[in-house]
């Protein structure tokens, strides 16, 4: 069962999901939408990670051999909505076969690169190291199991 702080963070903070069916994936720590299957057999959906600061979603693609990340967003949670801060795309020649670990490490680095983006139009300076371990430590809460 799912913590009651929890499902009113999912519930705010993933709007785009609203009516459509998304189920706790418990050995990959993840939600995951109910997705598709294009004509030619793909099979496209979401997998969605969350603090009770931050969603990231991957937008994945399952073919015949392998999963494709074609896409990563960041949003935001302000405790009302969700916000998108950074998203980042593959596909067509550039495409990636699906790693945890280098979805970490682009998550990282986008909301790495939003908070220098944040800093900067605030006249506000920090290392970039203070920023990086800041953004490893939020992306690292969404990594954290979310059921009690």
């Amino acid at each position: 069962m799912m913590n009651t702080a929890l499902q009113a963070i999912v519930t705010k903070a993933l709007p785009a999901l609203s009516g459509e069916q998304v189920t706790y994936n418990a050995a990959k720590n993840v939600f995951l939408s109910q997705g598709y299957t294009s004509a030619a057999g793909n099979m496209y959906y979401k997998a969605i990670r969350l603090s009770n600061r931050l969603v990231v979603y991957y937008d994945l693609g399952q073919g015949y051999a392998y999963t494709f990340l074609n896409g990563i967003k960041l949003y935001c949670f302000d405790g009302q909505k969700a916000n998108l801060i950074a998203q980042k795309y593959w596909g067509g020649c550039d495409y990636r076969i699906f790693n945890e670990q280098f979805a970490k490490e682009q998550s990282i680095l986008m909301l790495s690169n939003f908070l220098v983006g944040q800093l900067k139009a605030q006249g506000a300076h920090v290392s970039n190291q203070e920023i990086f371990s800041f953004a490893y430590d939020m992306i690292e809460e969404t990594q954290h199991k979310q059921l009690a």
